[in-house]
């Protein structure tokens, strides 16, 4: 399953804090309460996360194997992006060698 970075994200803050408010996750993602809340549902809907009558989203008590494949799919997503910027600094490299070439 493919999640978007964005869901991404906010699987790893509630990871990291055990669980978060839905209020408190919109102030920390920048987006209103009620996007928040969209996401959050999103998540449920996936079967990632449970939400209380309060608001509190935390991770679903999956078996072991689920939540080493979604481990296993972030840590490549943030593997793929390193490399991505790693490349993308090497054109802006042999951009600028071809830039000065062109002056000479």
């Amino acid at each position: 399953m493919e999640l978007t970075p964005r869901l991404q994200d906010i699987i790893n803050i509630i990871k990291n804090r055990g669980s978060v408010n839905i209020k408190d996750l919109a102030l920390e993602i920048k987006v209103t309460p009620k996007t928040a809340k969209g996401y959050a549902r999103e998540l449920q809907r996936l079967g990632l996360v449970e939400i209380d009558q309060d608001g509190n989203i935390k991770l679903k008590e999956q078996k072991e194997n689920e939540n080493d494949k979604i481990l296993k799919t972030l840590e490549n997503h943030e593997n793929e992006i390193l490399s991505l910027k790693k490349e993308i600094e090497m054109l802006k490299e042999e951009l600028q060698k071809l830039k000065k070439r062109g002056k000479a």
